[in-house]
């Protein structure tokens, strides 16, 4: 806990410069807090509508255009909407942490609130999320045998590439979030720590 609040102030002290920091009064400082929560609330209500859009087109897909038979392809099919299924829990669950921390009431406990949240998001955006789309990627691949009773060798490889390519796009711009969201809550809780702080 104690080298969670280091490595977050030194984060801090980087982006200090880019702030008005602690030249804000409380009511600026609140108001920022508050700000910043409501965006990171945006974003996982954002991730969610995306992903529940992304499973409801993968089950038409495998339902209507292209039901798989083989039990291989049928559990490939299971795997990637499984490992959106989780996706989708863990940001509702993280919408729901969000919403107890964005109250000011108790500056402390919502700044050790806001620090848990963030140790939690950043696990979630570690090795969780490459396992959700390893799951997605071999769910993929499972299928493709099945696909290549249908399609031209060509075809395969078009498909093939294309879904790499899209999980590498899809890829970088959740990290690119994900980056957005650690710093916004570096942001909060070293505002959070502030306030505290003035008014012990």
């Amino acid at each position: 806990m104690d080298n969670e609040f280091k490595n977050l102030q030194q984060q801090w002290q980087k982006q200090k410069k880019e702030l008005v920091g602690s030249s804000l009064s409380f009511e600026q400082k609140a108001s920022t807090i508050q700000n910043k929560s409501k965006k990171g609330m945006s974003f996982h209500y954002g991730n969610i509508i995306i992903l529940l859009i992304t499973l409801i087109g993968l089950f038409l897909f495998f339902y209507y255009v292209a039901p798989v038979q083989d039990m291989l392809s049928r559990i490939g099919a299971g795997f990637m909407m499984i490992g959106i299924l989780v996706r989708i829990i863990i940001e509702i669950g993280s919408s729901i942490k969000a919403r107890r921390i964005n109250s000011l009431d108790t500056a402390l406990k919502t700044t050790e609130l806001t620090l848990d949240f963030y140790t939690y998001r950043k696990k979630i955006h570690g090795a969780l999320t490459h396992i959700i789309f390893a799951l997605y990627l071999v769910g993929f691949y499972m299928i493709s045998p099945e696909f290549s009773n249908y399609f031209s060798l060509l075809q395969m490889i078009l498909m093939d590439v294309s879904c790499f390519v899209i999980l590498t796009v899809v890829y970088v711009q959740m990290r690119k979030g994900i980056k957005k969201e650690m710093n916004m809550l570096v942001e909060v809780i070293a505002l959070k720590k502030e306030i505290t702080n003035e008014r012990s």
